[in-house]
């Protein structure tokens, strides 16, 4: 199964990887630029320095055999001085030389631009040659004037880049989020809903790109809420129609059995159908309860949860009397929840109906419920179940049974639906030394 993908996380890079391209991109370019207008820049001020020394010397050199320029001011020179130099020749003699220049003895550049390592430094040289008067000018640049100027001016680019971009970075991701907020907003609310809430979500401000999804949605609702209430009609229906002619054939075999009392061959049979009618009656009073409590609102109300468990203990105690089992209820005076008391009382039913029926002979099940009635136990002397039965018994029609008790598989899925409706956690657990425990606990408000 592929891993699903975060579309917020795909915005984002999409948004923000070509902007974090662009601006290399810009600060690769603008580095290749400024190079470029750098070197022309220097390369230019090299030629007209040596233009302005053969103006300055050349009448003096042709003049005087010795050509001196004097000494130097300190009080005048620029930190940059130093890697700037040049050196005048006429025909092979060196006539004068910058001082900074002395380190290069007896190098030579050749005429136009080169650059040369001297003295462990690069150095950028421009040579100008005057044929008719036999002068040769150089004048010389280390290169560190240049990159130092490249990096300053790269820096000046590349620090407001890396102050800006996080900005520009965190300002779309929260764009992004507050975009997609109505997304999250709609699959909250989808979230939230309850089982059987069916109803349109709301198309109130919602962007035009998941309009159509929304609309897809509704649709989608609508024909479920169509299916359900075909479903819900169908059983009901069934059921009732089911429950006439069983009742009819209950009575039949009933005065078959009296009338066959002294006809033994005969009187396994008709028990044996009695049986299958009384288990087909269950199911359909099951069916007809599903039907009747999926249909319903369930409204909910006070009621005294003490009463009404005591209620149901008495009613099946017929029930487990003829199995001699004991039903020992630890049940406080009076115990008030809000719940929909018909639809508990199917719960309770159906759970001490299970408890009696797969308890053995001379078993016993006991019933507590907290003081605060946040908490009811049912716990029986049964069989139990496996732990792979345990999470599957709240399906509809699943049967764990392996004894051949009687049973629709109905009632634990009643008994899940009506929790869920009222917020009852259920919990089976196994009893000590053997059995089934059921905790129920209520969500109070």
């Amino acid at each position: 199964m592929k891993k699903n993908y975060s579309l917020r996380r795909r915005l984002i890079a999409w948004i923000s990887i070509p902007i974090i391209m662009a601006t290399f991109l810009v600060l690769t370019l603008s580095y290749n630029f400024a190079r470029e207008e750098i070197e022309e820049v220097y390369d230019a001020q090299l030629v007209h320095s040596a233009k302005v020394l053969l103006q300055l010397t050349s009448h003096e050199i042709m003049q005087n055999d010795d050509v001196d320029l004097g000494l130097e001011n300190p009080d005048l020179q620029h930190s940059y001085e130093r890697n700037l130099g040049f050196r005048i020749w006429v025909g092979n003699n060196l006539m004068t030389q910058s001082p900074n220049t002395k380190t290069f003895k007896d190098f030579e550049a050749p005429p136009g631009f080169s650059n040369h390592m001297v003295a462990s430094n690069e150095w950028r040289f421009f040579v100008f040659l005057d044929p008719i008067q036999k002068i040769k000018i150089e004048v010389s640049e280390r290169y560190d004037i240049r990159y130092e100027l490249i990096v300053q001016l790269m820096i000046s680019l590349i620090v407001p880049a890396l102050l800006f971009l996080p900005v520009i970075l965190l300002i779309i991701w929260i764009g992004v989020r507050k975009v997609l907020k109505p997304v999250i907003k709609i699959s909250s609310d989808v979230d939230r809903r309850g089982r059987d809430d069916l109803s349109p979500i709301q198309r109130d401000k919602i962007p035009q790109e998941i309009a159509p999804l929304v609309m897809a949605l509704n649709r989608l609702l609508e024909r479920l809420a169509d299916s359900f209430k075909r479903e819900r009609e169908f059983t009901d229906h069934a059921a009732h129609e089911l429950r006439t002619p069983l009742a009819a054939m209950k009575t039949q075999t009933q005065v078959l059995l009296k009338k066959t009392q002294n006809i033994p061959e005969y009187a396994d049979s008709l028990e044996n159908l009695q049986s299958s009618i009384n288990r087909a009656s269950h199911l359909v009073e099951q069916l007809l309860s599903l039907a009747r409590l999926q249909h319903e609102t369930l409204p909910q109300e006070d009621i005294d949860l003490s009463g009404l468990l005591r209620k149901c203990v008495n009613d099946l105690q017929q029930r487990a009397t003829p199995k001699n089992i004991t039903l020992n209820t630890n049940i406080p005076p009076k115990c008030m929840m809000s719940a929909h008391a018909d639809s508990i009382a199917i719960l309770l039913g159906n759970l001490l109906d299970n408890a009696i029926k797969y308890t053995p002979d001379h078993g016993e099940i006991c019933i507590t419920l907290s003081e605060e009635g946040a908490l009811l136990c049912i716990a029986d002397t049964g069989p139990g179940l496996s732990d792979l039965d345990k999470s599957r018994v709240f399906e509809r029609f699943a049967r764990a049974d392996k004894s051949g008790q009687p049973g629709s598989g109905l009632g634990l899925s009643i008994v899940q639906w009506i929790a869920e409706a009222h917020h009852i956690t259920i919990t089976l657990a196994d009893n000590q030394p053997n059995g089934l425990k059921v905790e129920m606990k209520w969500k109070k408000d």
